[in-house]
């Protein structure tokens, strides 16, 4: 099968999670034996030998697109540079301009399909998240190939019509504002999403689409997060977490980590500070440990400060970009992975964690609850526990029952944790349902049935 990915992020050029996904996918279509090519904005990073130019019109200028071709681990990949496609910002560097990028990275790829269509013509366009949305479109217009459109997470935000306007897509405009997200999955021969149950818990927004819809689980590569590679893959995991705790300044203890983005719309930090203020108060307090890494909203960040100055000796705050490799030290040596999401399509952290055997403590919510299999339900198939979003007390009586775990139970989460991780949730499965969505060979999310 012949397969066009389009996307906005394609490894090395990374933002977010997103880049770490399309690559995967992409690679593991490869590896299937399909023939893969990506289109992606060069964003500034000149990536690849130079095999030509395209010259759009856009804008009430005429841009000239140059097109680099390079071939990363069996994936052809296109870059698209050249006026905002230039722009080192992937996202920016204001709205406008992430908005007139998208419209021009649609034009730019209509040029380099015209190009390749003699030699590759696909039998599928995969498009991801809203950005692609006038790529999709126009592809799909001028070429008529069968398209998906994935949602890696929902944006909800409108643009203006006059964009679409501008795309030459003007039939899709009938109001003065539209949702992206919205007019990419009525374009698209079939939509899916990250999770099970990310799907229904926006069911009001997949609905649009009742008929040809579904899921595919995103996956995760344990070959890098894999407690071999570690500093100390020879010392018990007590003596790893002690060793860790110390390079953090924190005596040793029961240790708890989250890592993520600091925002107030879905990554729950203030659950968590609020959940270890409550705690302060519990004899159990005295031996638990927290590391608490990332960045993002000042507020949270100074409420996080003022909650490791209130304990010194149970709290550290780190705001700054730590490696992958120091990020798999901590999974390999803490003992539980805390992920308080308000929400989460998928979410990798729960999994990386289970990679390397740290026990995840998280939200039931999207994702997360579709990889985390409860103690409480299923004691015996059990990776972890999971607990109400937005409930600081819930997440902070689960942080003392895990405390007390004995060393049997932890020992069988781990376990458990590993093989799900290494066996359930692989790419090659993702990849695997992903050419039955190319089909139309796969199963659809239906509303009378649950």
């Amino acid at each position: 099968m012949k397969v066009l990915t389009l996307g906005f992020e394609y490894l090395p050029v990374k933002v977010g999670g997103l880049a770490e996904a399309i690559t995967s996918i992409a690679q593991g279509l490869a590896e299937l034996g399909n023939e893969v090519v990506v289109f992606t904005p060069d964003h500034g990073r000149n990536l690849g030998e130079v095999i030509g130019s395209i010259k759009v019109s856009a804008f009430g200028e005429e841009v000239e697109v140059t097109v680099r071709r390079r071939e990363q681990n069996g994936v052809v990949v296109y870059s698209l540079g050249g006026g905002l496609l230039s722009e080192q910002d992937v996202y920016g560097p204001s709205w406008e301009d992430m908005l007139k990028k998208t419209v021009l990275f649609g034009k730019a790829a209509v040029g380099l399909m015209n190009d390749l269509i003699e030699t590759f013509k696909p039998d599928v366009v995969h498009a991801h998240d809203w950005h692609t949305v006038f790529a999709l479109g126009l592809l799909k217009k001028y070429f008529g190939i069968r398209s998906v459109f994935t949602v890696h997470r929902l944006n909800k935000a409108k643009v203006p019509a006059w964009l679409f306007h501008e795309a030459n897509l003007s039939e899709l405009a009938p109001y003065p504002d539209l949702d992206p997200e919205h007019t990419a999955g009525y374009i698209a021969d079939m939509v899916t999403t990250v999770s099970r149950s990310y799907l229904w818990e926006e069911w009001d927004f997949f609905r649009n689409f009742d008929g040809k819809v579904t899921h595919v689980f995103n996956g995760i590569d344990c070959s890098f997060w894999n407690e071999e590679l570690l500093e100390n893959a020879d010392k018990p995991r007590e003596e790893r977490r002690k060793i860790i705790l110390e390079r953090f300044g924190l005596s040793d203890g029961k240790a708890f980590m989250f890592i993520g983005r600091f925002d107030k719309a879905q990554k729950g930090v203030d659950t968590l500070l609020r959940a270890i203020e409550i705690l302060s108060s519990d004899p159990a307090f005295k031996e638990m440990r927290f590391t608490i890494i990332g960045k993002g909203d000042p507020g949270l960040e100074a409420w996080a400060r003022a909650v490791q100055n209130r304990f010194p000796e149970n709290v550290r705050v780190v705001t700054e970009l730590l490696s992958r490799e120091t990020v798999r030290e901590l999974y390999g040596s803490v003992d539980f992975v805390v992920i308080p999401s308000y929400f989460e399509p998928f979410g990798l952290v729960q999994l990386e964690a289970m990679c390397l055997g740290a026990v995840p403590i998280g939200s039931a919510v999207g994702g997360i609850k579709d990889t985390i299999i409860d103690l409480n339900s299923d004691p015996e198939n059990a990776t972890g526990l999971l607990v109400p979003p937005r409930d600081a007390f819930a997440l902070a009586r689960a942080m003392v029952f895990a405390k007390e775990l004995d060393e049997e139970t932890l020992r069988r989460l781990r376990e458990n944790g590993r093989k799900r991780a290494t066996k359930d949730f692989t790419w090659e499965n993702a990849c695997r349902r992903y050419m039955r969505v190319y089909e139309g060979a796969v199963d659809r999310a239906v509303p009378f049935l649950r």
